[in-house]
């Protein structure tokens, strides 16, 4: 197959024409968060739940030698995006299509409580391969985008909060060429009163964490970290403990969910904290289980096996790894047992993507991992037999990043002037890897975003 057929290079071309026009049909590539600091919360600005669910299911960044391109601020597998979002709101509702970079008016649904995001997944977006574990990813994915929509809607001033399951699927899906999965409904979070964000110093913006989340380079699905380590400060290990505090707000009817579920963290390498395993308890306390030898060869992807995906513990400063007491989760719910799987594994995604985001604001990437020796985890955290490992996520220092698209469209006007002139020249916003002190690119009308190693080639001042 010619290379510049692949979809995903069709993807970037018609990225850059809709750049280069000044932007396509529909806020579906809005970036909203440019001035935000990470993670306060924006005064209220009357942001619609559309241009809300458009910024979050977004393409964020492309990268045009790599099989697998398109980045947003929630991962999936292959970059197939199997969960959807239908914005439901003053009686309208739209389905939003990030890859055709806008929306679709649908009838809304009857049933849902008014203004609503509402979520499903196509599994058939997903690679064949997988086969019957393709629902798991898609539980799990739809916890990530549950997770993005309340802490952006939360930094927007319109924070959002889980309702609860959605029954069955809206009616005009069922037109769709594939069957559709019931997903969760998010609606505006009747629980207002403020929180203090603990925010890492220096604070980032919400720009620079979602690129920090997104810039891991994954080519032909090799993944992981540099071998650069360096020691990460106790802010890290402070932070994502009091993001796992924070994030049980917002959770709805998940809570019971989540309290069957383990949380396991390896530590390398973090100033003042011990190597070593730790187990965090849902309060932020964490109390040390054990070493890192039992985590060699079982924890991660093993090296022998899978020398091209290999992940060396040696190289993170962060392993989680999150578990579910079957036991405890079929004992506390009368929920039906695909239902209750479903909300185990949204729950898991939703912790999972706040700590991703917590981990990026301090610089490093954060790799969820849905592949992995099952039972060596669970030999090295030495669980019971009703604990089962469900979802790994690995942290550390991005191995490197290669020049990459940054497709975010700004808001027209721009507060800040971000948008060119008549020069055909795109205003650069200032984030991590961007060559310092530059704020044009004068090569194209979008803009590329590259380590400092590639400013002579790709940036002029």
């Amino acid at each position: 197959m010619d290379p510049e057929a692949r979809p995903e290079r069709q993807r970037v071309r018609a990225a850059v024409a809709a750049l280069a026009d000044g932007g396509g049909p529909g806020p579906a590539r809005w970036d909203l968060l440019e001035r935000t600091p990470w993670p306060a919360a924006a005064p209220s600005a009357g942001v619609s739940l559309h241009e809300l669910a458009a910024t979050v299911c977004a393409p964020v960044r492309f990268e045009a030698d790599n099989p697998y391109s398109e980045r947003r601020a929630y991962p999936s597998p292959h970059s197939k995006f199997a969960v959807r979002l239908v914005a439901q709101e003053s009686g309208a509702a739209r389905f939003l299509l990030p890859e055709a970079g806008g929306s679709l008016e649908v009838p809304a649904s009857a049933g849902r409580p008014g203004d609503c995001v509402e979520t499903f997944s196509l599994l058939s977006a997903l690679p064949s391969f997988y086969g019957p574990p393709r629902p798991v990813l898609a539980g799990l994915e739809t916890g990530h985008v549950l997770a993005s929509a309340a802490l952006l809607g939360r930094a927007l001033g319109r924070p959002l909060a889980v309702a609860g399951p959605a029954e069955g699927i809206p009616a005009w899906a069922a037109t769709l060429p594939d069957p559709a999965l019931p997903g969760c409904l998010m609606t505006d979070d009747q629980d207002t009163e403020p929180t203090e964000p603990r925010t890492p110093v220096p604070a980032p913006t919400w720009n620079e964490a979602v690129w920090n989340r997104n810039s891991g380079r994954m080519p032909r699905g090799v993944s992981g970290f540099t071998g650069a380590h360096w020691p990460a400060p106790v802010a890290l290990w402070r932070d994502v403990r009091d993001t796992l505090v924070d994030c049980s707000r917002g959770l709805g009817p998940l809570l019971t969910a989540r309290s069957a579920l383990g949380q396991y963290c390896w530590v390398r390498g973090v100033e003042r904290v011990a190597d070593g395993c730790h187990r965090v308890r849902f309060d932020g306390s964490a109390v040390r289980v054990g070493g890192l030898e039992p985590a060699r060869g079982a924890l991660l992807i093993d090296s022998g096996a899978a020398p091209g995906l290999a992940f060396e513990v040696g190289a993170c400063n962060l392993v989680w790894m999150f578990t579910v007491d079957l036991e405890q989760a079929c004992g506390t719910s009368r929920t039906p047992a695909p239902r209750l799987a479903a909300d185990l594994l949204a729950a898991t995604g939703r912790k999972a993507q706040h700590l991703s985001h917590a981990i990026a604001a301090h610089g490093l990437f954060a790799r969820p991992l849905r592949s992995y020796d099952g039972d060596g985890a669970a030999e090295a955290l030495e669980l019971g037999p009703a604990q089962v490992p469900v979802y790994q996520l690995a942290c550390g220092p991005d191995r490197f990043t290669e020049p990459a698209l940054d497709i975010r469209r700004r808001p027209s006007p721009s507060p800040s002037g971000a948008q060119g002139g008549a020069s055909g020249t795109h205003r650069v916003p200032t984030l991590p890897g961007s060559c310092p002190g530059t704020s044009t690119c004068r090569r194209t009308a979008w803009a590329l975003t590259v380590s400092p190693r590639w400013c002579g080639r790709a940036c002029r001042p």
